[in-house]
C-alpha cells in the first residue's frame, strides 16, 4: 500500500527531474528567451525536491504552491503560446506532484515506515 510518505519520496523525484529538464530545455531549443527565462526559472524545482526529502512540514506547501503556478504557466503555454514537448512534460510533473502532495497534507497521520501515530503509540507501550 502506498503511504503519504512514498508519495512524497514519488513527488520529491519528480521535482528533481523537473529541476534537471527545465535547463536541459535550453540545449535542445538554444537559450531564445521565450525557453531561457522559464528554463532558469525552472530550476528552483530541485531545491523543492531536496526539501521534500526533509521532513519539514513547509516543503508540503511550497510543493503545493511553486508547481501550481509553474503548472498554471505551462497551461498558459499550451493554450495561447507554443508549446514545445517540455511543456507538456512539465505540466504533467507539476499537477501530478500537487495531487501527491495534497495527499501528504490531507494525510498527516501516516509516518515515514508506513505506520500511524496509533501503531506507533501502541508499539511503544509494547
Amino acid at each position: 500500500m502506498q503511504t503519504p510518505y512514498s508519495h512524497r519520496k514519488i513527488a520529491a523525484y519528480l521535482m528533481v527531474l523537473s529541476g534537471i529538464t527545465h535547463p536541459a530545455q535550453i540545449l535542445v531549443y538554444g537559450a531564445r528567451p521565450e525557453i531561457s527565462g522559464p528554463a532558469m526559472q525552472g530550476s528552483i524545482f530541485l531545491l523543492v525536491g531536496a526539501l521534500l526529502l526533509t521532513r519539514y512540514r513547509i516543503a508540503l506547501w511550497v510543493a503545493v504552491v511553486l508547481p501550481l503556478m509553474g503548472g498554471a504557466g505551462a497551461l498558459y503555454r499550451i493554450a495561447a503560446l507554443e508549446p514545445t514537448a517540455f511543456t507538456y512534460f512539465h505540466a504533467l510533473v507539476d499537477f501530478v506532484v500537487v495531487g501527491l502532495v495534497i495527499t501528504c497534507l490531507v494525510r498527516p497521520e501516516i509516518k515515514p515506515g508506513g505506520g500511524s501515530v496509533r501503531d506507533a503509540v501502541e508499539e511503544a507501550k509494547n
